[in-house]
């Protein structure tokens, strides 16, 4: 017989792909923070009963998982044909009156817990030939969408690193899919309220959100029906990508095709929001920059003071200032660069800067209030997901992600009073998922989610959301330590390929001062472009975004790393 384990089958989509699968035979054991009661009953009533078990786990918790999952594959075998990872949760609202706690719930259940329950299951998943891993995502995650920026951002970093485990887990035998509906008849509305002040700054969308979740209602696709999608592809249907209900199929065909900017106002018009308006070159005023002790953020400050702007250079540790300090006095600059502490993964650390920031606008005014944040910040941890310590993926989504959420939140009240712009350093793994970069594309996704949905919420206000995309560039990112896997490891061929293309690739890269001069225009330019790639191979990546089937993107880096 058959097996599958399906998360978050309390109600919706989830029991009604684990009734499905047991109508054709499988043995299926559905998972959920609720409790199991309901699952236990339909499946009694509808004739399935001894076919479907159900235990109550959260996904956010990897002890729980790792019990969950090793109970189901130490009572088969140590086998699994298919892991459906649908639990999800929705928090709705401007995200800057959103508690951060809600949004961050939010990435814990939609993102790291298809993390937690992959991992423990892989190894099931390995054993089976033919097994299916499917993770249940969204038009959300295709699209931004008002009101929903967390939502989004937490669902686009799901799409990115599973097209990365697609990369990975084929050689195995492990086939890998996104389901994306649109919206669905489930209790996913009502677990939360709209979050926001009805008569804030954001009082518009606030009442449109409250609007568009009732219109949804009302054209909502019904779980079955995408329940029947999902068992299709865990019984064979072919391909990366199945969208669900017409607006999902319409924003799936407009994904790399229609320009973001443009997508932008179109979706502001069709949900009512208000119209957007330019943000203000500024003649002067501060730039927060962040991880500025090396690579990126050190050419961004420098190039930033060059060009006359006044700059707030914060990095974690003060200790690694002196190559900044050197370089700031070769071009005779450093009297324009303040270099501050800030740790973007410590909230504390945040606010205590922009509380410094604050105290210089109440003593120089204009000349030093906030006009801008370049979120730079990164690490990374490259190798396959499997081989990679929980710990790890955990450090690169806080610095990587969450620290430029938290950093953004801290900027955008202080911007709203007269505009500026916010500009995140991704990278091209933001534009398509490689293998053994699947932590980092996860983070990066998520902030491009993010950020596009944002740009709904603030260019109302004059605030632009900018992505820069960088390909790969000699920094210090490439640092020893940041590689995972072993002799031993059964994607010991990928992870040695891949490290071999990666250094060709940090090898041919140009000079990072490029990337520091496109960060520095999206301040001076009149009006911006959200999406700026930088390099040969981000263009190319940028120009294949949603037109070359991931079918030929896999065949060819296949191809290139000498795996085919």
């Amino acid at each position: 017989m058959r097996t599958a384990i399906v998360t978050g089958t309390s109600s919706g989509i989830g029991l009604a792909v684990a009734i499905e699968l047991a109508y054709r035979g499988w043995r299926v054991t559905g998972i959920d923070v609720a409790d199991s009661a309901r699952l236990t009953a339909t499946a009694e009533l509808s004739g399935v009963g001894e076919a479907v078990t159900a235990v109550t786990a959260d996904v956010t918790d990897r002890r729980q998982v790792d019990a969950a999952v090793g109970r189901v594959l130490a009572e088969h075998g140590g086998r699994l044909d298919a892991l459906v990872n649908n639990a999800g949760i929705r928090v709705a609202g401007p995200f800057e009156e959103t508690p951060m706690s809600a949004i961050r719930h939010q990435f814990d259940v939609n993102l790291a817990g298809p993390m937690n329950v992959t991992r423990a299951a892989l190894p099931g998943l390995r054993a089976t030939d033919g097994s299916r891993l499917v993770n249940v995502s969204s038009v959300g995650g295709l699209s931004p969408l008002p009101g929903l920026a967390g939502y989004c951002g937490s669902k686009w970093a799901l799409e990115g690193w599973t097209e990365a485990l697609a990369h990975e887990l084929r050689p195995l035998g492990v086939r890998v899919a996104l389901v994306e509906p649109a919206s669905v008849e489930t209790g996913l509305w009502s677990a939360g309220s709209v979050y926001g002040n009805p008569d804030g700054p954001y009082s518009r969308l606030v009442r449109q959100v409250e609007v568009g979740d009732n219109d949804a209602r009302d054209r909502a696709v019904d779980p079955i029906t995408v329940a029947d999608a999902v068992v299709a592809v865990v019984e064979r249907r072919r391909g990366l990508r199945h969208p669900v209900g017409w607006s999902a199929r319409a924003r799936c065909a407009a994904r790399g095709v229609v320009p973001a900017g443009l997508q932008r106002r179109l979706l502001g018009r069709l949900t009512g929001q208000e119209p957007g308006k330019p943000s203000p070159r500024h003649a002067d005023g501060v730039i927060l920059v962040t991880g500025c002790s090396t690579g990126f953020g050190l050419q961004i400050a420098v190039e930033l003071a060059r060009r006359g702007r006044r700059v707030a250079a914060t990095m974690r540790d003060l200790d690694r200032r002196g190559r900044l300090d050197a370089v700031l006095a070769d071009a005779e600059v450093a009297d324009r660069v303040e270099v501050l502490a800030m740790d973007v993964t410590d909230p504390g650390s945040v606010y205590d800067v922009f509380q410094q920031v604050d105290r210089w606008e109440a003593v120089a005014g204009e000349r030093g209030r906030l006009i801008g944040v370049v979120n730079n910040a990164g690490i990374r941890a490259v190798g396959a997901f499997e081989d990679i310590p929980p710990a790890v993926v955990d450090r690169v989504l806080e610095t990587n992600l969450y620290g430029t959420l938290t950093v953004s939140r801290a900027a955008i009240p202080r911007l709203r009073t007269h505009g500026g712009r916010i500009v995140c350093v991704t990278s091209s793994s933001a534009l398509a998922g490689l293998p053994a970069w699947s932590a980092y594309a996860a983070s990066k996704w998520g902030v491009e989610g993010w950020a596009e949905s944002m740009a709904l919420e603030t260019t109302p206000h004059g605030i632009d959301m900018v992505l820069v995309e960088p390909g790969a560039y000699p920094t210090d990112i490439w640092r020893d330590g940041t590689t995972f896997g072993t002799d031993d490891s059964p994607y010991v061929l990928m992870n040695e390929a891949m490290a071999e293309a990666d250094r060709q690739a940090a090898e041919r890269g140009g000079d990072p001062a490029d990337v520091a001069r496109v960060v520095a225009r999206a301040f001076d330019a009149r009006s911006t472009l959200i999406r700026r790639p930088v390099g040969r191979g981000a263009w190319l990546r940028w120009a294949a975004r949603g037109v070359v089937p991931f079918g030929v993107q896999r065949w060819a880096t296949e191809r290139m790393l000498g795996l085919r």
